[in-house]
């Protein structure tokens, strides 16, 4: 097993912006004051929703004009903006009650620090359950960090993306916990946003959490922007590695024994990889989004059409560049080894065919060597190559699950022909189809960046569950 944690000097500090985020989770009604809305300034309410902020403007009637006017109000000593709630690309939510009680209702979805600069050193802040934290020792190597009270070794993790550093950060504060990412140079906003956002998604693929929903930002000199205007939190239900064998009590504990010092990590130079692979080649994002969303849902009948979406767009990204000819065989004396050899399979296993069919079968094995022409693949070659060409080998039933695509995408979800199923055994199949896409998925991606160690064979749980005999084992190495 490779080494888990690189000791470096890393000092960070958080106290003021967890008190900042504190003080603004136990706003409850806070009074304040609004310019920008009306003839003169309006008192407002400012409360804490469950993951937004509650704006209650009293005795003001919202109007068609007050849609492209920007809010502005101070809060606990600081003056932000809020801006253009007329936007349709917003989601701010705005409701308007008359007579008695003539109030405006705003879930603010963004407000920021009128003096938040838009390059700068950043902190952003996701909060999570407290529960959802824990270390990120068992799937990703790792680098200390120090407090003023104690040094952490399994909760921080450091991608590098263009020469630039980002840390991510578990921390847990008052019975909250928190995903801190942070840039350690100068960046535009929109920039450091955008990155993290790949951030967020390579971590997600590896550990099955992709953090949402709100985030709190600071710059350099803790000035706050806040928005809830991003993706949900996203839990997922498989993990492409582990380190701790021994969680999954399907696996007998000898198995778990042999395997648990072979088991890799994913290195921060693969994790940093996996990160740039994201942000620059669309396909990768697209298809970590797919399997989170999908498998957050956990619907059996979705996520396999949707994995194999995500193997059709992976192949062809892969493809991409393909051209020429290629022979199966390029040497001929193995070429008519094969041959000769099948001319003998034939003899011995068709006692029952006519001299007629026989001659037909053996005429066919002309063609065994035939060249392929990677611009003419068919549809399930296409789906194949690219674990061809990165050096993933393919069981019959990888092909088999693979190939049932085709009834995927044609209306055929429960992949049944006119016989009655069970739903117990049609849950099952659909679980193990699952199971093994994401495998194989896996495979892919982590092939592209690099990765050589052990992927974890979820379809070998049901191989556990029908008591079937095969070779596959729980982990295979790539």
């Amino acid at each position: 097993m490779k080494k888990s944690t690189q000791k470096i000097q890393n000092y960070k500090c958080f106290k003021n912006q967890l008190k900042t985020i504190e003080d603004l989770n136990n706003l409850n009604s806070q009074k304040i004051i609004l310019e920008g809305i009306g003839k003169t300034d309006s008192y407002a309410f400012l409360s804490r929703g469950e993951g937004k902020f509650d704006l209650k403007i009293e005795s003001y009637i919202w109007n068609q004009e007050d849609n492209e006017s920007n809010i502005d109000f101070e809060l606990f000593g600081n003056l932000y903006e809020s801006k253009r709630f007329g936007n349709i690309n917003r989601k701010n939510s705005i409701s308007v009650s008359k007579a008695p009680s003539f109030e405006t209702n705003i879930e603010l979805d963004t407000f920021f620090s009128k003096s938040f600069e838009m390059k700068s050193i950043y902190k952003m802040f996701f909060q999570v359950e407290l529960s959802k934290i824990r270390s990120f020792h068992t799937e990703f190597e790792t680098v200390h960090y120090q407090t003023d009270e104690t040094e952490y070794f399994y909760d921080c993790i450091r991608i590098k993306i263009d020469g630039n550093i980002y840390d991510v950060t578990q921390y847990k504060h008052k019975n909250k916990g928190y995903f801190i990412f942070e840039n350690f140079h100068h960046q535009d906003f929109e920039e450091f946003n955008e990155l993290c956002f790949s951030i967020q998604q390579a971590i997600g693929f590896i550990s099955k959490l992709m953090v949402g929903n709100e985030k709190f930002i600071f710059d350099e000199e803790g000035c706050l922007y806040y928005t809830n205007f991003i993706r949900p939190e996203l839990k997922g239900m498989y993990s492409p590695i582990t380190t701790n064998p021994y969680s999954n009590l399907n696996i007998e504990r000898e198995i778990a024994k042999q395997f648990h010092p072979l088991l890799t990590r994913i290195s921060l130079s693969t994790l940093s990889k996996l990160v740039h692979k994201i942000h620059y080649e669309p396909e990768f994002s697209i298809a970590i989004l797919i399997l989170l969303e999908s498998t957050s849902i956990r619907s059996l009948l979705i996520i396999p059409s949707a994995f194999s979406g995500i193997i059709e767009l992976l192949s062809k990204h892969l493809l991409n560049s393909e051209s020429g000819l290629e022979y199966p065989i390029n040497d001929g004396n193995l070429k008519e080894k094969v041959i000769e050899e099948l001319h003998k399979v034939i003899d011995d296993n068709c006692a029952d065919l006519s001299s007629e069919y026989k001659l037909k079968l053996k005429r066919r094995l002309n063609e065994v060597n035939r060249p392929i022409n990677r611009q003419r693949l068919t549809n399930n070659e296409k789906l194949t190559r690219p674990f061809e060409l990165l050096g993933i080998n393919l069981t019959l039933r990888d092909i088999d699950v693979i190939e049932h695509r085709n009834d995927l995408f044609h209306g055929n979800i429960l992949m049944t022909n006119s016989e009655s199923i069970s739903d117990d055994r049609i849950n099952d199949y659909m679980g193990y189809v699952s199971a093994r896409l994401f495998v194989l998925i896996s495979k892919l991606i982590l092939k592209c960046i690099g990765y050589e160690g052990y992927v974890y064979n979820h379809a070998k749980y049901y191989d556990k569950l029908y008591n079937n005999q095969s070779e596959e084992e729980w982990f295979e190495l790539i």
